[in-house]
């Protein structure tokens, strides 16, 4: 039962994160990153602020309060590298590597929690971040980058893969403690922050007006969807599995992305898609 309700919460995390992926591209196009960061995460904050109101007298809990906020403004860098990675380099690049982060979440989550994973999961486990992998992977931007040079986008796309894998995991403390709602605003509100001190020492103008933009709510409301669904999985649930499907928003997004934008998918996508299948059906096997 705990499997089958990890994989749900999973899978309407990944699911969220997947959304507000596929969102981001033209949002970040019209406003830039900083900006975009910033306004979404003034909605993400507001309504999780008033959904975390009877949650608030965790808030005697100081350290794991501090804990939360600094996770989020800690978890701004790998959010930042990637973006940056995007900009530099080429997708078919950072984003696999990226995409890898979800095996950090899963082995910190078994060596340090001892969370049981028989060995059909781990394989299932090793599928899916194949197929997150897959998804995005292009041989020859590999062939023709330079690899060990920041201009390749590997070095900012291995901080966001180790970033996103520690920070997916860490949430775990502050939720155990504080709960779901609490934690997830608090730790958006990190993220906030700190897209708001970036934007400031850019000195660009905050643009308030985009807040009534049908893509910065739609963002947030997804971002919401991804952190709520997640931190109420890893409170409750197994963290490797929350970890590996909350983590592994590529693919979706891609397959996603088609659909909005009308896009045909490759065959290597198709492939992809149907190993994310297999890996979600071996990590249920219990």
């Amino acid at each position: 039962m705990n499997i089958a309700l990890a994989i749900v919460f999973g899978l309407v995390s990944m699911l969220g994160y997947s959304f507000a992926i596929v969102y981001s591209q033209p949002l970040a196009r019209r406003l830039g990153s900083q900006q975009s960061l910033f306004l979404r995460g003034i909605i993400v904050c507001f309504i999780l602020g008033i959904a975390a109101i009877p949650s608030f007298h965790y808030l005697s809990h100081e350290w794991y309060v501090l804990l939360a906020l600094l996770i989020g403004i800690v978890g701004y860098i790998p959010l930042l590298s990637f973006t940056h990675g995007l900009k530099v380099s080429r997708v078919g690049i950072v984003a696999p590597i990226a995409g890898t982060s979800a095996l950090v979440t899963v082995l910190l989550a078994f060596f340090v929690f001892h969370t049981p994973l028989h060995i059909i999961q781990w394989l299932a486990v090793g599928v899916i971040v194949l197929a997150n992998v897959g998804a995005s992977i292009n041989l020859r931007d590999f062939r023709s980058s330079k690899l060990l040079q920041l201009i390749s986008g590997v070095p900012f796309a291995l901080v966001a893969a180790l970033g996103w894998g520690v920070f997916f995991f860490i949430l775990v403390y502050p939720t155990r403690v504080l709960g779901p709602w609490l934690t997830a605003f608090l730790t958006e509100l990190g993220v906030t922050m700190a897209a708001g001190v970036h934007l400031m020492s850019s000195h660009e103008r905050v643009k308030l007006r985009s807040l009534s933009s049908s893509l910065v709510i739609f963002n947030a409301l997804f971002i919401i969807t991804g952190t709520l669904a997640y931190t109420i999985g890893i409170r409750k649930y197994n963290l490797g599995i929350m970890g590996v499907l909350a983590n592994s928003p590529a693919l979706p997004s891609v397959l996603l992305a088609g659909y909005v934008f009308k896009e045909k998918l490759t065959l290597t996508e198709k492939w992809a898609a149907a190993l994310m299948v297999i890996g979600v059906i071996g990590v249920s096997i219990t």
